[in-house]
């Protein structure tokens, strides 16, 4: 149990943090500072024609696809709790509004575990692909109308204290977010301590399932990040790659339930969407490496730690690097202005 803690806390140092940071305070400053909202604004006749959602949904849209696993949901969660759509379209909402954002699928999982920026974007392909199909398909059968709300701009705050704001809270999430990584990779520590792991695997073999996906399959279903890198060292197939990020994973899945406190919805139907999810991400991967073909070619191996990717040569290094020394300068800049002022 303790060797796989750390192997979550390695997960989370190596691959998670700087890798998926930046973009995430990125989001969040995106959509604190209102840019979000003005591209909903943009795509609310799509929204509403296409998806028979309502114009404010359009936020929740494109945050599902860009803003990481709960964000999605979080919006839902919102837009429910203001009123702004029906418990109908709350319900089909969540069966697509859950997916990763491209700071986990390109850069932490494509350029850090599988070493291929290509098999990143083509698994983030596949995965907005996945979503639009269940988000299209589900429009097509909605019996509902969409709910006639007018969308109002949202007022951007200051510059400087957005920024900071974004960044502390993308920290917050960042923590949570390797707390459940460490936790679930204790837990699948001690399945594998008592042989479970191995015994689940030597029933799936009798099934005729490869052995990479046979010993990856448990910890891609209970946590997308230590299950990926499990598959990739492991050696498994991009498509199951593909359906571990489709899928999400039961600490993502629990996370989301979390949130829905005041949402009445079926987690049987929720739990049947993300199968679902994760098996178009799969058939969409496999379509994707018939055109790229060097996609395909993904197996590494990750069994020796190698050193953190974390420097200024790497996009995701640069990126947090530029933002750390923003919020520095903004910060110590805000801090002198509120002293002068008290004085």
């Amino acid at each position: 149990m303790t060797q796989q803690a750390l192997s979550g806390l390695y997960c989370c140092a190596q691959t998670l943090i700087p890798s998926l940071f930046p973009l995430m305070a990125l989001a969040e400053f995106l959509s604190e500072y209102g840019i979000f909202d003005r591209l909903a604004f943009i795509f609310s006749p799509l929204c509403k024609k296409v998806f028979k959602l309502p114009p404010a949904a359009g936020g929740a849209v494109i945050l599902s696809m860009v803003g990481g696993f709960p964000v999605g949901a979080a919006c839902c969660a919102s837009l429910y709790s203001r009123g702004s759509i029906s418990h109908t379209q709350a319900c089909r909402m969540l069966r697509f509004a859950v997916g990763a954002g491209p700071a986990f699928v390109i850069f932490a999982l494509g350029q850090n575990m599988l070493k291929s920026t290509a098999s990143g974007i083509a698994l983030y392909i596949a995965q907005i692909l996945s979503q639009l199909t269940i988000l299209i398909v589900g429009a097509v059968f909605a019996k509902e109308e969409a709910v006639n709300i007018s969308h109002s701009k949202k007022d951007k705050g200051n510059f400087s204290d957005t920024l900071i704001h974004s960044c502390f809270k993308a920290s917050e999430s960042m923590l949570k977010l390797c707390a459940v990584v460490v936790l679930f990779s204790a837990f699948m520590g001690v399945l594998s301590d008592i042989g479970l792991c191995a015994l689940v695997s030597r029933l799936l073999n009798l099934m005729l399932i490869p052995k990479p996906v046979a010993d990856s399959l448990l910890y891609v279903l209970t946590e997308v990040s230590a299950g990926c890198l499990n598959a990739v060292q492991n050696g498994s197939p991009l498509e199951f790659i593909a359906f571990a990020v489709g899928f999400g994973g039961l600490s993502v899945h629990f996370q989301i339930f979390s949130l829905l406190t005041e949402l009445d919805f079926s987690k049987l139907d929720f739990m049947l969407h993300r199968l679902l999810g994760g098996a178009l991400c799969a058939i969409y991967t496999f379509v994707i490496t018939q055109f790229l073909p060097d996609t395909a070619a993904q197996t590494v191996s990750l069994s020796a730690p190698s050193e953190v990717v974390f420097s200024s040569s790497t996009i995701a290094g640069s990126a947090a690097l530029i933002l750390c020394c923003i919020v520095f300068v903004l910060s110590v800049r805000n801090r002198q202005s509120r002293q002068i002022k008290k004085q």
